[in-house]
C-alpha cells in the first residue's frame, strides 16, 4: 500500500509521531547531560522502535536502557550492542536467555535480592562469563529495590564474593515523581533520590565496593537529579514524546508534545456528545494522578481544546466545543501517557504536521517478557 500523503488519507485510528519534535526533544536532553557531566542512557520502553533508538545514540547516548528482557533481545537483532536492563531477571527460562543475550551484547540487569543474586552468578560462572549488575534502590515508590543501606551494603559485599558477577553500580526510578502536586514537591523529590544514591554509593566505596555508575531515571524528575554532583547516569524515557502528564508536572510544554492519536468522529449526538473511533485499546485508561484536573479524561484535543471525557474498548466520547465537528472529521489527541500508547499499536507514522514523511513499525511491541 502506498504512504499516504497526509494525515488526512490515514485510516484511523492511528499514531503519529511528529518528527522534527522528537528530534529537538532528543537534542535537548542530550544537550542537558553533555551540560551537566552525565551519560544518556534513554528507556526506549517509552517508544519500542529501532529508528528512534538510533536517533538517540547518533545524537550522544552511550547505550539503551529496556524494561523487559524481550526488549532487550529484539534491539539487539536491530544492532544494539550496549543494553541495561532495569529491572530483574529471575527463574531458569529467563537466566537462559540472558546467557545467550550476553554472548552476543554487552548487557547489565538490575538486583536486589541474594537468591536473584545466586542465581546469576551459578549461571555465568557455568558458562565461564561475567556478568554486570547494578543493585535496585527503592527511593519511595516501594516497587522493587533496596531501601535499607545495610541491606545494599551487604548485598554489594555478596556480589563481590561471587564469582561470574560484578558490580557495575546502583540504579534508581523515582516513580513517585509522578504523584507530585507542584514543582516544588517534584524538585524535592528528585533531590531527595539523587543525594541519597550519591550518599550510599560513597558509603559502598568507603567499604571497599567500586560504583563505576549511579544511575538515576524519570523523565520529570532528571532536571534536578540529573545535576547533582556524583550522578553518572540519566535514564529518562518519555522526554522523546512527553504527554499531558509531562505538562501537567511541568516537564515541557503542549508544543513539546510529540506523539498524537488520529481519531475520526464517527457519530454525533444531539445532546453535546460526539463519538470518536479511539477508545482505551488506542489511548490506554490511565488517566495520570487522582484529582489532577489537567489529567482528568483520556486525552487532550488541541485543536479543540477538549478532552476525550469517556473510553470504552473501541470509543471516545467528547462533550466540549463539538460544534464544529462533523462526520468523519478528524482530531488529534494528545494522551496523558505516551508509552503504553505506544505500545498499543503495530506501527507509526512520521509526520510533520499535516504531512506524512514515513511509516515504521512499534519494533518492540507486545515484548512483555
Amino acid at each position: 500500500m502506498a504512504l499516504p500523503h497526509s494525515i488526512n488519507e490515514i485510516d484511523t485510528p492511528a499514531l503519529l509521531f511528529e518528527t522534527k519534535i522528537i528530534q529537538d526533544n532528543i537534542l535537548r536532553m542530550q544537550e542537558y547531560a553533555r551540560r551537566h557531566g552525565v551519560a544518556l542512557r534513554p528507556h526506549v520502553k517509552a517508544h519500542k522502535c529501532g529508528l528512534l533508538a538510533r536517533m538517540q545514540i547518533d545524537a550522544g547516548a552511550v547505550g539503551i536502557s529496556v524494561a523487559k528482557l524481550s526488549e532487550a533481545e529484539k534491539m539487539a537483532s536491530l544492532g544494539f550492542t550496549n543494553i541495561q536492563i532495569a529491572n530483574q531477571i529471575v527463574g531458569q527460562i529467563k537466566v537462559d536467555r540472558l546467557l545467550n543475550l550476553a554472548e552476543k551484547v554487552t548487557v547489565t540487569v538490575a538486583v536486589d535480592s541474594k537468591p536473584n543474586l545466586f542465581e546469576l552468578s551459578r549461571a555465568f560462572y557455568a558458562r565461564q562469563m561475567n556478568l554486570g549488575l547494578f543493585i535496585e534502590i527503592d527511593v519511595g515508590l516501594k516497587r522493587a529495590g533496596l531501601s535499607r543501606t545495610e541491606e545494599v551494603i551487604d548485598l554489594a559485599g555478596l556480589i563481590h564474593e561471587n564469582s561470574g558477577v560484578e558490580l557495575e553500580g546502583i540504579l534508581s526510578h523515582a516513580g513517585r515523581a509522578y504523584s507530585a502536586t507542584n514543582r516544588s514537591e517534584l524538585a524535592m523529590i528528585a533531590e531527595e533520590e539523587g543525594y541519597f544514591m550519591v550518599d550510599l554509593a560513597d558509603r559502598l566505596q568507603a567499604g571497599g565496593c567500586e560504583i563505576r555508575q549511579v544511575s538515576v531515571g524519570s523523565t520529570p524528575t532528571i532536571r534536578y537529579s540529573g545535576k547533582i554532583k556524583g550522578i553518572t547516569e540519566i535514564r529518562p524515557g518519555n522526554y522523546i514524546f512527553n504527554d499531558m502528564m509531562q505538562v501537567s508536572l511541568g516537564t515541557c510544554v503542549q508544543s513539546q508534545c510529540a506523539l498524537t492519536v488520529l481519531s475520526s468522529v464517527t457519530s454525533i449526538k444531539p445532546d453535546q456528545r460526539a463519538v470518536i473511533d479511539a477508545g482505551s485499546k488506542a489511548l490506554s485508561l490511565e488517566q495520570g494522578v487522582h484529582g489532577n484536573q489537567l489529567l482528568s479524561g483520556y486525552g487532550y484535543i488541541p485543536g479543540l481544546d477538549s478532552k476525550v471525557v469517556r473510553v470504552s474498548e473501541e470509543h471516545g466520547i467528547i462533550t466540549h466545543n463539538i460544534d464544529t465537528l462533523k462526520l468523519t472529521q478528524k482530531v488529534r489527541i494528545i494522551p496523558n501517557h505516551a508509552c503504553p500508547v505506544a505500545n498499543l499499536f503495530d506501527k507509526a507514522y512520521l509526520v510533520d504536521g499535516d504531512e506524512v514523511i514515513d511509516q515504521i513499525r512499534i519494533d518492540a511491541r507486545g515484548c512483555m517478557t
